[in-house]
């Protein structure tokens, strides 16, 4: 089954005019049952959400300021103190749910100082008690945070060289016991029980870009992507020109992979940087479809020092899902939602509006244009069946 979109504008007119948008936290921040949005800006050291009030009305509010959020990127919502209420973790700094968004919008929220950041922020259950952890990738230390015990730290693995790697998705249990891994470029890290202890450090196939904008970097996604049982590795390239989106076949374990590369996009002959990536039924035909979308980015400075640049010449950014074919193994199709402004950073997927269907936020970070702006992209396909196979790791509800 083909798909519909249709877009609408969040906010086209963001304070600031300077790059820097960090990570979306999407959910249901005001207890009315939709989802609500928050982005912070690097130059206005600020943090806004912005109250749904329908698909195409959203009031923005100010969350509250930091100076923390002029280094910004990584974002996530998640209860960090476990009081029922959805709060929003980032760079440095966590914002405390104040509880009463229902009646009073505007309500300030507490700022609480976090010792983890980064390009990467995720939540994900690290320990099994069945509370939503946080996990930070800076490009040099792995850690997660336990939400049970007060934030207390555990590095996983350190001195590394990336630019970011563990975001949108990248927790999943990948040797078959049980147990949540998580995946960074080239190598996976074995979860050792409860979080604690070694990690025990595995490789997996990942192909570097050379010369690559701002050095290697991937939006990374962990799903069973053919159905037999094995989670698998989705990736695609970003934060440079000339990316590619990847299925990574595990055959045994996580020990042994395949490498499936996905056809890149029709239209350009070149590819954008691929910082968007999504895995999930959208269709509704019980077949996981895969999305990846090319940011909005003037940047080409990076060619003066011998790298590439993070937008091909004449490149209009593109939406694009691979539609799942079906096959053994399954064959994807891409096919191109969205061409031009507005363009896609670190989108965020969630029913937003209730009806039963995926949809997507997006956001960017450096625009094309004096300009920046936060969108609703509502997903209009019609349900086919109720045996969707959708992955866990979306935004809380």
């Amino acid at each position: 089954m083909e798909m519909k979109w249709t877009h609408f504008t969040i906010d086209g007119n963001l304070p600031g005019s300077a790059w820097g948008t960090g990570v979306i936290g999407l959910a249901d921040f005001d207890g009315d049952g939709d989802l609500d949005v928050i982005v912070s800006r690097r130059e206005t050291q600020t943090a806004y959400w912005f109250e749904r009030k329908d698909d195409a009305v959203w009031v923005r509010h100010t969350v509250g300021t930091s100076p923390h959020l002029a280094e910004a990127l990584g974002g996530v919502a998640v209860d960090v103190d476990q009081d029922g209420l959805i709060d929003y973790v980032t760079h440095r700094v966590w914002f405390r749910n104040p509880g009463n968004l229902h009646v009073d919008p505007d309500a300030p929220w507490e700022a609480h100082p976090f010792e983890g950041g980064g390009h990467d922020i995720i939540a994900a259950d690290i320990n099994g008690d069945g509370k939503l952890d946080i996990v930070c990738y800076d490009g040099d230390v792995l850690s997660w945070f336990d939400t049970s015990n007060g934030l207390a730290r555990t590095i996983i693995a350190e001195g590394r060289d990336d630019h970011g790697g563990v975001a949108p998705c990248g927790v999943g249990d990948l040797n078959g016991d049980g147990l949540p891994d998580i995946v960074l470029p080239g190598v996976w890290y074995e979860n050792p029980g409860n979080g604690s202890g070694e990690w025990k450090r595995h490789e997996w196939p990942h192909s570097p870009i050379k010369n690559a904008s701002y050095g290697t970097c991937i939006r990374v996604w962990i799903a069973d992507i053919n159905g037999d049982g094995r989670n698998d590795i989705v990736y695609s390239d970003c934060d440079t020109g000339y990316s590619h989106v990847y299925w990574v076949e595990n055959l045994d374990r996580g020990d042994n992979w395949i490498v499936h590369r996905l056809p890149d996009p029709p239209g350009h002959p070149d590819t954008g940087s691929f910082h968007s990536l999504a895995v999930a039924d959208f269709n509704h035909d019980g077949r996981l479809e895969i999305f990846a979308a090319e940011q909005e980015d003037p940047d080409r400075g990076m060619m003066d020092a011998g790298r590439l640049p993070m937008k091909p010449e004449g490149l209009l950014e593109r939406g694009v899902f691979w539609m799942n074919r079906g096959g053994n193994p399954p064959v994807f199709e891409p096919v191109v939602i969205h061409e031009g402004r507005p363009g896609w950073h670190d989108a965020v997927v969630g029913d937003v509006n209730g009806d039963g269907s995926l949809d997507i936020v997006s956001k960017i970070w450096n625009a094309v244009g004096p300009t920046y702006h936060v969108d609703f992209w509502r997903n209009d396909t019609l349900r086919k069946s109720d045996g969707d196979r959708t992955p866990e790791c979306f935004s809380q509800p």
